[in-house]
């Protein structure tokens, strides 16, 4: 007969297998996608364009992404609202985009967010989310300058002030402005104010819900003489009082444990404040003392007693004093302790408490999203064992460690990051020389890899940049290795993460370490992975634009099979594409390649060709915008803050308007609306200009008159409209006949005739050329846009709906733009003389290097003397990163 000891054994061997099979599984069927953006600057003004590199990695080496092949990457407003979108192609795992910031677009703290249809499975904190303070000196030149001050109890009392002056320093005197206080959506406090005579006022609101009410902002509008400008302040916080955290490593404080205890101090807008105090025992003890290093974060070390409590006196940097009980000391448990700071082995040691030893065998597991690098046994003989973890072959980045007890329970967990070097791709720039003249070409080579690489080529972007026209703050300024090692695998904020990659040494693993201790993620939920309990995903990974859906008979639910399904294009060129529906009614149209603004009727018709079917198409739903999870990073006041740069920009579009290289957008003075016209409402319509935008708009309340047949309902309704034999003229064109479009498909133009007056739900005409333009050739002659009835209409009847056709508008590919560098060498012409006062003055996104890890580009330098900053980023073929900043003199 078998011992005891021999099935605790077998069982244990089945635990671990069980727990290795169900990580490998899940690695293999969740990989996880990381985004990063390369952005030309830090930060714009209206009227720019921003430029941006695409790199979309996956797995655990951060290997281009071959998984997915389109990209999302939106603008997002101040106010949450995506502002523009835009779908681009990935090819090989990177792309490449831009923005055009329109003029009447207000000054603020925007957000640029990007991510993959799969990355919607998993948390939005994985997404590409970083902030872009944006300013506004076409429509507003007035600089802001707030402060607070705050009185807590028991309600938050928030004294304001804001000055005012213009982009020259000047203040606005004698300015009335109207304020309101908006928090969480809730408006608590409005008012009116003049400006004195140094551009000052000062208000005061209570938010009364502090628990409820954390963040809002401040609506100014301000009444010029010449025009209102309106302008938001971010309002962080209403409170006053600093915050302390305190993270046990592991988890938990052990009696008679060493055990490392970090804390993590906040201002109350989020941003890390300096701290210093001690570790008190409930005797009065002074035990060990503390101080933060960096962003408000540090540690302290002390061996807790059973039966003690334990409270921290904190002193902030403003002076203030608080005191703050550490978690309860337990009695019996495990804990484990790391030690990050040798070369090559990475020191882990588990404890428990001995009344939890007894022989039995523990599980160390090192992993990142399922992938395991390393797992080790010990048997629990005392109470401490230590696992000796070899760092070669482990991936630079965040790492998960967890103890697991025999059961497969985790016992204790914390993460680690691991910076061995593995991720770093060698990058070299080089210039002729580092001083060049106005207007003198600069090339520059680059050079990525070491001898022992066999391949060198590596997909990369750079930016030039004139920093005396944009002034870069190092740490807040994107950076590929904190973004794809750091930020995209930890949960919530990070306070400059940038600063932990700057020359990074032992001093910088320690900080970091900091905050691994205190934000520490781990994405796996071991109680679903270890019963094999993984969810279903909703969102597959996007290979091509495509178009589909499933024909069934007019209940909704029964398939039909065999139906033909016609897609038409309406774009450019009438293109006309079908297919047969499958025993389940679906039916896809795949490898579609369209771009924004692309309009398309999808028809279909049974086996034997009749039309009383109903198409229900497959539309996902676009992501929601989430609070935003950078919004410590967010800038007061954004006007004065880029202040220098907004002079330099102005001055730079009125000379480019001047050569007619930039449109000059036309402002009209605001008009005061007194009495509301009525306004027809036009939905479901395919109007190339959009719904409601014609010379004039017929209503299915207009044709509820029993006329036997459209073309006889409509003569002498159309204003500038004749019929010939039921057909349309326009009487700007009559000698062509108006086209006549039908839900989105183009029709003969005698179909008047055979459109029944019941199932129509709008009728939009033009005749001017700014409506017609958009058709071509086939508007010459005017158009006639019909959009039959749909469920949502308050006349619909389901007998007059026509069947089988639908229209479609869905987001293609975003034509991007190429950047516009002036070549000097090319003779003398017109814009000789226009005056070069570029801020990115080169951008260069589709480097990509030879085989022996060479590549080069070169542009033209502008005018103003200064220092440029080449930034170069990119990611090689086997996902090792790379970034390298060169600078040159421009005299």
């Amino acid at each position: 007969m078998l011992s005891l000891a021999h099935h605790l054994a077998v069982a244990q061997t089945y635990v671990t297998d069980t727990i290795l099979a169900n990580l490998q599984r899940y690695a293999e069927d969740y990989p996880r996608e990381k985004v990063y953006l390369h952005l030309d600057k830090p930060y714009y003004t209206v009227g720019d364009d921003v430029w941006f590199k695409g790199y979309v990695t996956i797995g655990t080496y951060n290997n281009l992404s071959g998984l997915s092949k389109i990209l999302y990457v939106d603008l997002i407003s101040p106010n949450d609202q995506i502002v523009q979108s835009v779908r681009l192609p990935l090819i090989a795992g990177v792309t490449m985009g831009d923005f055009q910031l329109a003029d009447s677009l207000q000054e603020g703290n925007y957000r640029v967010r990007a991510y993959t249809n799969w990355m919607r499975n998993f948390d939005s904190d994985t997404f590409f989310d970083r902030v872009i303070p944006v300013g506004n000196a076409r429509t507003d030149q007035v600089i802001t300058q707030s402060s607070f001050s705050y009185q807590n109890s028991p309600v938050h009392t928030v004294n304001a002030e804001i000055i005012f002056t213009d982009l020259n320093g000047e203040v606005l005197g004698d300015m009335n402005v109207n304020y309101e206080v908006i928090m969480e959506e809730r408006s608590i406090s409005r008012g009116r104010k003049t400006t004195d005579e140094q551009g000052r006022i000062a208000f005061d609101f209570v938010n009364k819900q502090p628990f409820n009410l954390k963040s809002g902002k401040i609506e100014l509008t301000l009444l010029t003489p010449e025009k209102t400008i309106r302008k938001t302040i971010p309002l962080k916080t209403t409170s006053a009082a600093n915050s302390i955290q305190f993270f046990a490593e592991s988890g938990r404080l052990l009696a008679g444990h060493l055990t490392k205890v970090a804390f993590k101090a906040l201002k109350p807008e989020g941003l890390g404040v300096s701290v210093e105090g001690y570790i008190e025992d409930d005797q009065g003890t002074r035990i060990a003392d503390f101080e933060s290093a960096y962003a408000g974060m540090g540690n302290v070390s002390f061996v807790p007693q059973e039966g003690r409590t334990y409270t921290a006196k904190v002193t902030y940097a403003d002076g203030t004093e608080a005191a703050h009980e550490l978690p309860a000391v337990e009695r019996s448990g495990y804990a484990i302790a790391v030690n990050n700071e040798l070369d090559k082995n990475i020191f882990v040691q588990a404890f428990a408490t001995d009344d939890l030893v007894r022989g039995q065998e523990i599980m160390l597991l090192l992993q990142r999203n399922g992938s395991v690098f390393y797992a080790a046994k010990s048997k629990l003989t005392k109470n401490e064992s230590v696992f000796s973890v070899p760092r070669e072959g482990l991936p630079d980045g965040v790492v998960q460690i967890t103890l697991f007890s025999p059961e497969q329970g985790p016992l204790a967990e914390r993460a680690i990051f691991n910076a061995h070097g593995n991720a770093t791709f060698p990058l070299t720039v080089s210039t002729p020389k580092e001083t060049y003249a106005a207007k003198e070409k600069v090339v520059v080579n680059i050079g990525v890899g070491e001898q022992v690489d066999s391949n060198g080529i590596a997909a990369l972007s750079a930016a030039v940049i004139d920093l005396g026209k944009v002034p870069v703050d190092g740490h807040r300024d994107g950076n590929i290795y904190a973004s794809l090692l750091l930020s995209s695998d930890i949960k919530g904020y990070i306070e400059t993460p940038e600063y932990y990659f700057d020359d990074m040494d032992i001093s910088k693993k320690r900080l970091l370490d900091n905050v691994m201790l205190t934000q520490g993620w781990s994405r796996i939920n071991w109680q679903e992975l270890l019963t094999s309990k993984i969810p279903d995903l909703p969102h597959h990974p996007e290979q091509d634009l495509r178009i589909s859906g499933i024909v069934t008979k007019r209940d909704g639910k029964t398939p039909v099979p065999n139906a033909t399904v016609t897609v038409l294009s309406t774009s450019n060129a009438l293109t006309v594409i079908d297919t047969i529906t499958g025993p389940d009614g679906r039916f896809s149209f795949d490898r579609l390649l369209f771009y924004d603004e692309a309009k398309f009727v999808v028809q279909a018709r049974d086996e034997r060709g009749r039309k009383n079917v109903d198409i229900q198409l497959d539309e996902s739903p676009r992501q929601q915008v989430s609070r935003n999870p950078n919004a410590p990073d967010a800038t007061i006041n954004v006007n004065q803050s880029v202040s220098a740069y907004l002079k330099n920009t102005e001055e730079q579009f009125r000379e480019m308007e001047k050569y007619g290289l930039r449109e000059k957008t036309i402002l009209l003075e605001e008009v005061k609306v007194t009495e509301k016209a009525s306004q027809k409402k036009v939905t479901h319509s395919s109007n190339l200009n959009g719904p409601g935008n014609a010379d004039q708009v017929l209503t299915a309340e207009d044709l509820l008159m029993g006329c036997p047949s459209l073309e006889i309902c409509l003569q002498g309704r159309l204003v500038g409209v004749i019929f010939r034999n039921g057909v349309p003229y326009s009487t700007r064109s009559m000698n062509q006949p108006m086209q006549i479009v039908l839900d989105g498909m183009f029709m003969e133009s005698d179909a008047l005739s055979m459109i029944n007056p019941f199932d129509i739900e709008t009728i939009e005409v033009l005749r001017g050329i700014g409506n017609t333009a958009v058709y071509g050739s086939r508007g010459g002659g005017g158009v006639i846009i019909i959009t039959t009835k749909r469920g949502d209409s308050g006349l619909y009847n389901r007998d007059l709906y026509t069947p089988g056709v639908v229209t479609h508008s869905p987001q293609g590919y975003y034509e991007v733009r190429e950047f516009y560098a002036p070549d000097y060498s090319a003779p003398v012409d017109s814009l000789a003389a226009m005056k070069d006062l570029r801020t990115t003055i080169h951008w260069a996104p589709n480097l990509v290097t030879d085989q022996t890890g060479n590549a080069s580009f070169e542009f033209y330098t502008a005018e103003s003397p200064g220092t440029y900053r080449i930034l170069i980023e990119g990611v090689a073929v086997d996902g090792r990163l790379a970034r390298v900043v060169h600078y040159i003199t421009v005299k």
